[in-house]
């Protein structure tokens, strides 16, 4: 009886561990979102090696390059009422991209990563699920611009569980629990050997 049971947790563990193994299918594929004149171009290309493939995104305005950036990827983007910001979202660990928000100049304002940032996640797997926000219904919200004492307002998301937050607030948080700091990941990659 033990070893049945030991083989029925071999098959399940292992069924849950490949699953959260890059596919070994060689493809590409664009994905483009529209925000009047922005277009956000997202790509993906594994035909070179599918442990390693490529992940590009392009900013454009009008058909001018505004902002390229590799090794990252979204889920969604949201634009702010006047169209001056975006905020991309990503609830997946592959590439590790977490969130970006940038403006309608190419200027990156905000970038975080899963592993340099751990955000309060509803459900995760070493590499693929990264869940934070709500993907079904994120409700992304710009701020109204006022000038007060008060606390500046933000951009606001609705988290995985179900509560809106503060978008920089919860990023802030993240990265105090991060695994990895920067300055670490710099000098295991980069350090004078």
């Amino acid at each position: 009886m033990l070893r049945f049971a030991f083989f029925v947790y071999c098959i399940v563990f292992s069924t849950y561990v490949s699953a959260d193994m890059p596919s070994p299918r060689r493809w590409k594929q664009e994905k483009t979102f529209s925000f009047g004149d922005i277009q956000i171009k997202q790509s993906f290309n594994s035909i070179k090696d599918p442990m390693d493939p490529e992940f590009k995104l392009r900013v454009y305005e009008k058909g001018k390059l505004l902002l390229q950036l590799n090794d990252v990827a979204f889920d969604a983007f949201f634009s702010s009422p006047d169209g001056g910001a975006f905020v991309g979202l990503s609830n997946s660990g592959w590439p590790g991209t977490a969130v970006i928000i940038f403006d309608r100049r190419g200027r990156i304002l905000l970038m975080a990563e899963h592993g340099y940032a751990r955000f309060d996640y509803c459900r995760e797997t070493s590499t693929f699920i990264k869940e934070w926000y709500d993907a079904e219904d994120p409700q992304v919200r710009f701020p109204i611009f006022r000038i007060s004492d008060e606390r500046t307002p933000g951009i606001t998301v609705k988290s995985c569980r179900g509560e809106t937050v503060d978008l920089l607030d919860t990023v802030t948080k993240a990265k105090d629990r991060g695994e990895i700091t920067l300055r670490d990941e710099i000098n295991i990659h980069y350090g004078t050997r």
